[in-house]
């Protein structure tokens, strides 16, 4: 297994995927399905405002989940 994963031919494909992951993700929670500007600096602030919005997301959920859990630990006590 070892040996197929570090195949180059696998390597490519593996590292698509990863980028395939990150826009299914875009697509489906925050409905980013096209750029709505053109040129590449662009196009580049697009892409890293829809990015920064899943990583505030994912911050957000952190911070409630930790402040739950010192609500549970605070009752606890």
């Amino acid at each position: 297994m070892q040996k197929k994963l570090l195949d180059e031919k696998t390597t490519a494909i593996y590292k698509k995927r990863k980028v395939d992951v990150v826009f299914c993700f875009l697509k489906a929670r925050i409905g980013f399905t096209r750029f709505y500007v053109r040129g590449h600096e662009q196009v580049t602030n697009e892409i890293g405002l829809a990015l920064m919005t899943i990583n505030l997301g994912k911050l957000a959920i952190r911070w409630r989940e930790k402040s739950l859990k010192k609500k549970q630990r605070g009752n606890i006590q």
